[in-house]
């Protein structure tokens, strides 16, 4: 089966659970389901060569689950960010991963938009208001979007969309609860 199909599979799959957890409140919630979505997005973006993309996802998933555990606090998001700066650069610019059906590091600075989404979210997740943390997904969305739309990924690109409305729907929700004011 080609590497393009079996990634749209993963992708579509990712991207259903992408626009639901756009629904959602709680931050427990949010991170469970997003665990499952990395991983689906990690086999999807490694079919059609977004190894910044498969970096990213991953190291969201351990920062997801450690921070389920216990709380993200300040040299845990620092060596989150680190980590994955230095992992995402070793993946671009490293002939270890020349056998990708695209070549890792030809989209230059877009590369590192995997990098900024994962930032983004690190830096909201450890935040004790739902609002903030939607904010930070919200980026997010809009790091990968910009990301999907030049890797040609059109069928993400649309869920990423969606999610970006469904995302807006939760900050609405959130918003509308009496114990939630703005942050700012």
């Amino acid at each position: 089966m080609n590497l393009f199909i079996i990634s749209q599979i993963f992708a579509i799959l990712a991207c259903i659970l992408m626009v639901g957890i756009g629904f959602l409140k709680k931050k427990r919630n949010m991170l469970l389901a997003q665990n499952v979505q990395f991983i689906l997005f990690a086999i999807s973006y490694a079919c059609i060569g977004g190894i910044s993309a498969v970096v990213g996802n991953l190291v969201s998933l351990v920062r997801n689950t450690i921070c389920l555990k216990w709380n993200l606090n300040t040299p845990l998001k620092v060596f989150f960010i680190i980590l994955q700066g230095i992992i995402t650069y070793i993946s671009l610019y490293n002939v270890w991963f020349s056998w990708l059906p695209q070549k890792a590091g030809v989209l230059g600075i877009m590369d590192w938009l995997p990098f900024l989404a994962a930032t983004l979210i690190t830096i909201t997740l450890s935040s004790k208001k739902d609002l903030v943390i939607k904010l930070g997904c919200i980026g997010s969305i809009i790091c990968f979007g910009t990301y999907d739309f030049i890797l040609s990924n059109w069928t993400v690109f649309a869920f990423d969309c969606f999610s970006f409305v469904t995302s807006l729907v939760g900050v609405y929700r959130i918003i509308k609860e009496k114990n939630n004011p703005l942050p700012f």
